[in-house]
């Protein structure tokens, strides 16, 4: 009987090219004595820069300081190059475009 060993290269993330970032900043800051937060939020693609300056123009205004901010990146997990597998995705790409 005959032994076959087989290399498993490890799968990567990267960015996905066709697609935006999203970054959000929510304003967590009490406004009332029962707890009830302010309800600001800011939204914007591609821009966190943009996020960030929307959020301290936020503090300029009212002198709220608690945020919660989410960014939502699209990633694609990709084959090792070279792979059977990395074949098979790029005949796949190329057939569906």
């Amino acid at each position: 009987m005959s032994r076959q060993q087989f290399w498993f290269g490890d799968w990567t993330t990267a960015p996905a090219p066709d697609a935006s970032a999203k970054y959000e900043v929510h304003c967590a800051s009490p406004v009332t004595e029962d707890g009830h937060l302010c309800g600001w939020k800011f939204s914007v693609l591609d821009d966190k820069e943009l996020a960030e300056k929307a959020q301290r123009a936020h503090v300029e205004e009212t002198g709220h300081r608690r945020f919660w901010e989410d960014s939502h990146v699209p990633t694609i997990v990709t084959a090792p190059p070279g792979s059977v597998v990395a074949g098979r995705i790029a005949r796949y790409e190329k057939a569906t475009r």
